[in-house]
């Protein structure tokens, strides 16, 4: 029996969960390089990739909207923080408890009480690092705008794979 007959029969999900990634890691790299932002930061467009990559449709839109809801609320929650407070170590443990207060009574996304906080600390630590409110705003644009890169080219490649090799959907119990 060859590899890819051995593949297919045992676990088609995860071959189509590899090919997408190895396709949408490749392609946000290759664009971001292509941009002149091939640096340590473009490793946000490939996690996104990796994140919002669904087998299925439905759960790619959930995934593609629910990461960018949650970027969105950490950069701002951090931007806000960050600007109105100044870069201070002492803005980080609040900006997150505001941060996991709104996802969990506003957003009730329960992907988004780790994924915002997260961005949240990111953007405010950046700006401790470098004691500037401008890095802080900088990192966090920055961020979004990979992230917002790499859903779509996960979502593209979800669409684009569903109509040329979709994967089985009784499988999809593998957890991919």
């Amino acid at each position: 029996m060859g590899l890819r007959s051995f593949l297919i029969r045992h676990d088609a999900i995860g071959l189509h969960y590899a090919v997408r990634i190895c396709i949408g890691t490749t392609a946000v790299w290759l664009l971001l390089r292509s941009l002149g932002d091939a640096d340590a930061d473009a490793i946000w467009a490939v996690i996104s990739v990796i994140v919002a990559t669904e087998p299925q449709m439905q759960t790619a839109v959930f995934a593609f909207m629910s990461r960018i809801v949650n970027t969105v609320i950490g950069c701002t929650i951090g931007l806000t923080f960050l600007l109105v407070a100044g870069p201070e170590v002492w803005v980080l443990p609040l900006a997150l408890t505001v941060t996991v207060l709104v996802c969990t009574y506003l957003v009730r996304l329960s992907s988004s009480w780790r994924l915002a906080p997260a961005t949240t600390a990111l953007v405010i630590a950046s700006g401790v690092v470098e004691q500037s409110r401008i890095s802080g705003a900088e990192v966090a644009l920055h961020r979004a705008g990979e992230v917002v890169l790499g859903c779509a080219v996960a979502f593209l490649i979800t669409w684009c794979m569903s109509k040329i090799w979709a994967p089985p959907v009784a499988q999809e119990q593998g957890g991919h």
